[in-house]
């Protein structure tokens, strides 16, 4: 079982062996769009998914030209920001923070939940656009502004695609970005390492995400380690895919 109290005036509980969801939702809460979408789903979806087939994985997801790119790596790696400059590059953003992966016909499916973009304070440094807003104290605590994808580019939403490639983000002191090719190793211990704890009367559960993470491991990989700020990294990507779809890389 799990627990959860949420704001404002919620209690949900998670039972992981039935697969069920019980809880008390207050009005003001089912009134608030931005409760459902950025709170009670991304949770529900992250604690039940496991046992549904889906594995919760802490990353970014988005497409270009209809082949889905998967951006993961540490906690303030810089994600979010290259997040929200690949969408004012024209890239769909399916997710910013979590995306969920399972299998359909023997591929692999990349969800969101149509969340908002996380961007830190100091992030208007590049996105003078960020001037015009308020940041506000988001689920964890932490002050920040959540942008629609939308908002930085017409088309920049998107609900799921099937994923082709993955860079691990790198936070270096030099002012370039470099790709090298990533093990299928590197990406197994990456996830399996960060995957959520879970009980181990749930035994299939849990090979079910393994064999979802080595599956994904077989995707072409790279270490993108960059010191540049996000919108020249952002067109850094963008090179290496066009590269990479003529052969040249």
């Amino acid at each position: 079982m799990v627990f959860a109290m949420l704001e404002p005036r919620t209690f949900v509980s998670y039972d992981l062996l039935r697969r069920q969801v019980r809880g008390v939702v207050s009005s003001a809460a089912a009134r608030d769009k931005a409760f459902w979408k950025s709170q009670l789903l991304p949770i529900t979806v992250g604690i039940l998914g496991t046992t549904l087939g889906i594995a919760p994985l802490h990353c970014a997801c988005l497409t270009r030209n209809g082949e889905g790119l998967l951006v993961a790596g540490l906690s303030g790696a810089g994600k979010s920001t290259l997040t929200a400059a690949l969408a004012k590059r024209g890239f769909s953003v399916v997710s910013d923070d979590w995306t969920y992966i399972s299998r359909k016909h023997g591929g692999l499916v990349a969800d969101g939940l149509s969340a908002p973009i996380k961007l830190l304070p100091d992030s208007v440094r590049f996105f003078p656009e960020l001037k015009r807003r308020a940041p506000h104290k988001t689920m964890n605590g932490e002050m920040a502004f959540e942008i629609a994808p939308d908002q930085f580019h017409p088309e920049a939403a998107l609900s799921s695609c099937s994923p082709k490639w993955m860079f691990f983000l790198e936070r270096t002191t030099t002012v370039d970005c470099r790709f090298a090719p990533c093990a299928s190793a590197y990406t197994k211990q990456f996830f399996k390492t960060n995957a959520e704890r879970l009980p181990e009367e749930l035994p299939e559960t849990s090979a079910t995400r393994s064999e979802i993470i080595d599956q994904l491991a077989e995707l072409p990989s790279w270490l993108l380690r960059s010191g540049d700020d996000p919108h020249k990294t952002a067109e850094a990507i963008e090179q290496f895919l066009q590269e990479a779809a003529r052969g040249t890389r």
